[in-house]
């Protein structure tokens, strides 16, 4: 029997979502340059070239990738706001509907700037939308009194960012994986009640100081005090370029235009593009270690070290003369020799975060949880700033570090 014109779209329709699938968590796992067409072609049974059946070219799957992101996150949001309950019951919906078991990966929205004006636009027309949905439940919730006031413009991406950070932190908690259902509810709890024990208290935490290394004064003409000064300056332009547009959108000109050097002088000192890319993360997890290590020698209250730490990481994001690398895609693209590297910096870290908190049990200003599951979806909450610094007004990313320690802190709930 021969099959009939509906059945055929209907195959040729679920062809395209399961390429759709496929192409997101590559994007996902290796970013837009390293994505295999031919993988991807294999996983849903058809030829490579039976992928442009489906899509124009690599370009348009991007987009198409990342349409499809913002259409799931858009169908989920009005599912959780149809059935009755307050704005922390409609944002819990929206969390188990969007990572909910056997939902597909959807495509982290991290190399926007790979596309074509008109399609960038699209992207962010449907991520504004959903962002200022989010923002209009919470600040509903916020004249009922069900929410505590908080800036909801920079909370409603906090919450996206926990959401898409999940299959990040699948992919780098290997040593020791945690369950979906532990990560899903850890996310919850972070956000109904934060991490202090006694929610009421006031916020006290110092943050670090986080001023840029000068040269001293002593060394301007020693050779390597430069070299490092010069180093460090090209690798905070590159890690804000890949931060913000995507490292696939940025090329080694416009790192070497924004440092003021020429290709030769990168090429150089650092090597092609993917030595960049491993250098800009080699110095994100020195950055993320040192932090760590002023936690350990913060003097006050383990809640405050928490709060000072995440106000440091929000607020390092967003600064030009710092910006660690955000790792929101690509990881899997990196050598084996380098992931290892970076897994083993992550194991410490995760260490170093499990003695923060259970100290903060001991001395009862941390509440218990799920320790290792919320830590590892909590960079969700801060790793987004970099990548929408644009989206932001001026006022948004002045207090952006404050109001995600202080989501850290409290959550969402009332106090």
């Amino acid at each position: 029997m021969k099959s009939s014109p509906a059945d055929d779209r209907a195959t040729r329709g679920a062809k395209r979502a399961r390429v759709l699938e496929e192409a997101a968590k590559a994007l996902n796992s290796r970013g837009v340059s390293q994505m295999s067409l031919a993988e991807i072609a294999k996983r849903v049974g058809v030829s490579r070239a039976a992928l442009y059946y489906y899509f124009e070219d690599q370009e348009d799957l991007v987009f198409q990738s990342y349409r499809r992101s913002c259409e799931i996150m858009a169908r989920r949001l009005s599912e959780a706001s149809h059935p009755p309950g307050g704005a922390i019951d409609v944002i819990d919906r929206f969390i188990d509907g969007m990572l909910a078991e056997g939902q597909a990966e959807i495509a982290a929205l991290s190399e926007i700037a790979f596309l074509r004006p008109d399609q960038r636009s699209t992207i962010l027309g449907l991520y504004e939308a959903i962002m200022a949905s989010i923002a209009e439940i919470l600040n509903g919730g916020v004249r009922r009194g069900e929410v505590r006031p908080c800036a909801a413009g920079l909370v409603a991406p906090a919450i996206v960012g926990v959401i898409s950070w999940i299959p990040m932190a699948r992919r780098w908690r290997t040593s020791d994986p945690l369950s979906h259902r532990h990560m899903v509810e850890a996310i919850k709890s972070l956000l109904h009640w934060g991490m202090a024990a006694d929610r009421a208290a006031p916020a006290t935490y110092r943050p670090y100081d986080l001023t840029a290394a000068e040269v001293p004064v002593g060394r301007v003409f020693d050779p390597e005090t430069l070299a490092a000064a010069k180093q460090e300056a090209l690798l905070a332009s590159a890690s804000w370029l890949f931060n913000l547009k995507g490292v696939d959108a940025t090329s080694l000109e416009e790192v070497a235009l924004r440092v003021g050097v020429t290709k030769k002088v990168i090429y150089h000192n650092v090597g092609d593009k993917e030595s960049l890319v491993v250098a800009c993360y080699r110095r994100a997890f020195r950055f993320y270690e040192d932090i760590g290590a002023r936690n350990h020698r913060y003097e006050g209250s383990r809640i405050d070290a928490l709060c000072a730490s995440t106000h440091a990481l929000a607020e390092a994001g967003l600064r030009e003369d710092i910006a660690p690398l955000a790792p929101l895609a690509g990881f899997d693209a990196l050598p084996d020799a380098v992931r290892q590297e970076i897994n083993t910096s992550s194991s410490r870290l995760m260490d170093s975060y499990l003695k923060l908190l259970s100290d903060g049990v001991a001395e009862g200003t941390i509440r218990k949880t799920d320790a290792r599951a919320t830590l590892a979806v909590h960079p969700g909450a801060f790793e987004w700033l970099p990548k929408w610094f644009d989206t932001m007004d001026a006022d948004e990313r002045a207090a952006a570090a404050g109001e995600l320690a202080q989501l850290t802190r409290i959550g969402l709930m009332p106090v």
